[in-house]
């Protein structure tokens, strides 16, 4: 059998391609436009009123979020978000530990790329549902970013699985074994 530390690196090179392709240049389609003005507004008084870098429910009692308006706010204050080079590397560090748990799965399912093609794809697919269609199930919020998401989570570990299947099945992979 092939080495998974070297299949799991293809893999995540393939799914940090495929994450820059929806993060980077499709990122900001999964938002809800919001004109200029009201942006900085919103900008100037979350910066003014929450303490620092966190997540935040508003209002946080149950009741009163159900009634609404309510918010969840994933707040980033100044210098709180990591240099791009960091975050890039952080990313490609993310996507290389989920190949290689993608890996170990695969090895432990074994067959043919048939088979693995099969379990990647049911797989992607449902662990991208669970990570990403719950807010708007769960709290009510709009299905624009949770689906972009869903595509793009769902795309990228396809595509990473898919890329093992075929390390792990190829004749290459057979004749080693």
């Amino acid at each position: 059998m092939r080495s998974i530390a070297v299949g799991s690196v293809a893999a995540a090179i393939v799914m940090f391609a495929l994450g820059f392709l929806f993060f980077g240049l499709l990122g900001m389609t999964m938002f809800d436009p919001l004109d200029a003005e009201a942006a900085a507004s919103a900008q100037q008084a979350l910066g003014g009123i929450l303490p620092g870098t966190g997540n935040y429910a508003v209002p946080l009692d149950g009741e009163a979020f159900m009634r609404g308006p309510a918010a969840i706010i994933n707040f980033v204050a100044a210098g709180g978000a990591p240099a791009m080079p960091v975050a890039m590397g952080m990313g490609f560090v993310n996507f290389l530990l989920t190949a290689l748990l993608l890996a170990y799965g695969l090895a432990a399912v074994g067959g043919d790329f048939s088979r693995q093609a099969r379990v990647v794809t049911w797989f992607g697919l449902a662990a991208s549902a669970y990570m990403n269609l719950g807010d708007p199930i769960w709290y009510g919020f709009a299905w624009r970013q949770s689906l972009f998401e869903f595509v793009a989570g769902g795309v990228i570990l396809i595509a990473g699985g898919l890329v093992l299947a075929r390390w792990f099945t190829s004749k290459r992979a057979a004749v080693a074994a």
